[in-house]
């Protein structure tokens, strides 16, 4: 399984590499592979640049060059595969057999969309029939368990449409499996409930996985609040302290608190950072001077 692992990473890693050296001009030692890049002149005094030795791009600068050549690929399912990856290279992993196959099945929808889309291959061709046959059945067999994690979460009542949208992206922190639904018994949204990965036997509460959640729904529109001057999706709870207080929802996803949105001397809205009492900030400054 460990072996598993490590073979996954290094074949995804592979592919990307070989992108890189497919763009490479002819006679730049495969310089889009290469991490070092130097400039040279030719004897009409042309800048041209080539590679430098044998050492090779690492993921960071994968992720740069890829940007820069506009080639893209699955970040976010690649990522949890270097984060198991990096547990069997440094400590230890918990991963199980059903969380290999989560696993392996993200690996299976990272290669196919980057040899189909950006090297233009056939992934059975590529591959090689044994490889591909392999990686087709272990992928079925996680998106039917996966099909059903998906269910028991969509049909669980949860209390906020955030909560319900972000937590199918839950991942589980012990071994990195999407394979998460309510824990058994729970039939009802609350501060004690828990998810179980169906992968590992870890739980998680809600205290961890609802802000996840949220961020995870809401996150994209976060961003924009930040760049775009859009209105803020969420804060911190004034109540509980969790990054989970819905601001179109007036109240907070895991603790269920509410509080005042409206100043109770000038009448306007209370900033999200500045929720938790019955004043906006330039009143209660006011409201202090006057004491």
């Amino acid at each position: 399984m460990l072996a598993s692992v490590r073979g996954i990473h290094a074949g995804i890693l592979l592919l990307y590499k070989e992108a890189l050296r497919r763009l490479s001009p002819t006679n730049s030692d495969e310089v889009f592979v290469k991490a070092k890049i130097l400039p040279k002149r030719d004897a009409q005094g042309k800048i041209f640049f080539i590679g430098e030795g044998k050492k090779t791009v690492d993921v960071q600068q994968i992720r740069e060059r890829f940007d820069s050549l506009n080639i893209a690929t699955d970040w976010t399912r690649f990522d949890r595969i270097t984060k198991v990856r990096n547990e069997v290279e440094h400590y230890y992993t918990n991963t199980s057999k059903k969380a290999l196959q989560g696993l392996i099945a993200d690996a299976f929808v990272v290669v196919r969309n980057f040899i189909t889309v950006e090297l233009e291959e056939d992934p059975l061709t590529l591959l090689g029939d044994e490889t591909w046959q392999t990686m087709l059945q272990v992928n079925e067999v996680h998106e039917a368990e996966r099909a059903e994690c998906v269910a028991a979460l969509k049909a669980f009542p949860w209390a906020s449409g955030a909560v319900e949208q972000g937590v199918l992206e839950i991942t589980c922190d012990a071994c990195s499996s999407d394979l998460m639904r309510p824990s058994s018994g729970e039939t009802q949204f609350s501060y004690d409930m828990t998810l179980e990965c169906r992968a590992c036997g870890q739980t998680t509460t809600a205290e961890s996985f609802v802000p996840e959640a949220v961020k995870s729904a809401l996150g994209g529109a976060m961003y924009l609040s930040h760049t775009d001057g859009d209105e803020t999706p969420y804060t911190t709870c004034p109540e509980c302290g969790a990054e989970a207080y819905i601001m179109e929802d007036e109240c907070c996803a895991l603790c269920g608190e509410s509080a005042e949105h409206t100043c109770g001397r000038c009448g306007c809205s209370i900033p999200p950072e500045e929720l938790g009492t019955s004043l906006c900030g330039y009143c209660d400054h006011m409201m202090s001077k006057d004491d």
